[in-house]
């Protein structure tokens, strides 16, 4: 097995730089939770901490400090040795399906800085499981929700990623047929799927079915996600339910949700009849903090049908 050790000052400074703000995080969501809980609630705290950021926050950390706190050798809390492939039925290309190469905890750790079997992070509601990187900037996590002691009921994975500035300047979007995460699955942004496809497919999913794996009394799956990261939570999800459903993950037995924040209807209403029609008509909700041009995407007569909501 290879030998895990913090390989460089910037690996570290990631490591030190996620533990301090995960605590930061779920302190903050614990905090607030007993005054309110709904979407801007969980949307909010990654905002404010990248900020935060923004603001040189990271230079206020001692580094030099923490390097000293360290483990040096972690060959005994992370390993390297997962085999799993989630192949596909289809063998004709491109009429087939990508497999699905589930990250061991090591290639999780070296994507991320962070792996919760290093340190758990813990507070009064939550505890912290990951981070979500892009561009070597956090845009998300992925916390469980406490039930009772040593058990967690609802399981959430959090995206904030914005549109880039030219998503509503360009021409009329055409849809496009793709096969690699479902069969014939018609989306209208592909530079989102291909987006989804490079840079988050594999850790979403590896990351979700480690952690449902580990805890069988997850009942809730919540995803959550601001603009462009409603829509990849959106292809996330129905990549998870349809390649990792028989890979110990019982999806028949989990209650799944989809929260878009000022997101763009990105697929067409057969996406969204059929998961309604599986998993109820609260599965998918998209909210709105105004009328803007996502909002527009979504023709009003669908509103009321597709959880179409104006804060």
């Amino acid at each position: 097995m290879e030998e895990i050790t913090i390989e460089n000052e910037k690996t570290t400074e990631k490591f030190i730089t996620n533990i301090i703000f995960g605590q930061k995080l779920i302190n903050d969501l614990s905090i607030d939770k007993k005054k309110t809980v709904n979407i801007d609630y969980f949307l909010n705290h990654i905002k404010n901490f990248n900020k935060q950021k923004d603001n040189e926050w990271s230079k206020k950390i001692n580094y030099e400090k923490y390097s000293a706190m360290i483990i040096d050798k972690m060959e005994d809390k992370l390993v390297d040795d997962s085999d799993v492939v989630v192949k596909n039925s289809y063998h004709i290309e491109p009429y087939c399906k990508k497999n699905v190469k589930i990250m061991t905890p090591l290639a999780i750790y070296k994507k991320t800085g962070f792996h919760y079997k290093l340190v758990k992070l813990e507070s009064e509601e939550y505890d912290l499981f990951s981070m979500i990187y892009y561009n070597n900037q956090i845009i998300g996590y992925v916390a469980c929700g406490k039930k009772v002691k040593n058990s967690y009921k609802n399981l959430y994975v959090v995206l904030c990623k914005k549109y880039d500035k030219m998503f509503y300047d360009k021409s009329k979007k055409k849809l496009a047929i793709m096969n690699e995460i479902v069969e014939n699955i018609s989306f209208y942004e592909k530079e989102i799927y291909n987006r989804y496809l490079r840079s988050f497919r594999s850790f979403l999913n590896s990351i979700v079915y480690e952690i449902i794996s580990e805890n069988k009394m997850i009942k809730n799956l919540v995803c959550i996600g601001e603009e462009e990261g409603g829509n990849l939570l959106q292809l996330f999800v129905q990549d998870f339910i349809v390649n990792l459903g028989d890979y110990n993950v019982k999806i028949e037995e989990m209650n799944i949700y989809t929260m878009m924040y000022n997101s763009a209807m990105s697929s067409t209403e057969t996406y969204y009849k059929d998961f309604l029609g599986l998993y109820g008509k609260n599965s998918v909700i998209t909210c709105f903090s105004e009328k803007n041009r996502a909002y527009d995407t979504w023709e009003e007569d669908l509103h009321s049908e597709y959880n179409v909501i104006l804060l």
